[in-house]
């Protein structure tokens, strides 16, 4: 049972450890928030059992280490909104052909 949590633990340090290297660029830094959302609510897998008590410590280590993501990840998303607000409200110019077509980017 115990080497079915170390995997399940290894998967979902790996999970955290890839939205903060999102986290942590500078461009785009929302995609951490996307990344963060699209993994959703952990289930178990099914006939996983009880935590074997010698891995208490480290999954409790990985639930603060995801406690302290996920305020990361929802101050992004908050900044995001603020930055779309702020877009949306730049007039637009009707009639206003576009001035050059960037074909190379």
């Amino acid at each position: 049972m115990a080497d079915i949590w170390d995997t399940v633990l290894d998967r979902l340090e790996a999970d955290l450890a890839a939205v903060e290297r999102g986290l942590g660029e500078q461009h785009p830094p929302s995609e951490a928030a996307v990344m963060a959302a699209q993994l959703g609510t952990w289930v178990p897998p099914r006939g996983l059992g009880p935590l074997p008590a010698h891995l208490l410590g480290r999954a409790r280590a990985l639930a603060a280490a995801q406690a302290r993501v996920a305020e990361r990840v929802d101050a992004v998303r908050i900044t995001a909104g603020h930055h779309l607000t702020a877009l949306r409200s730049v007039p637009s110019l009707p009639g206003q052909p576009a001035i050059f077509v960037d074909v190379e980017g």
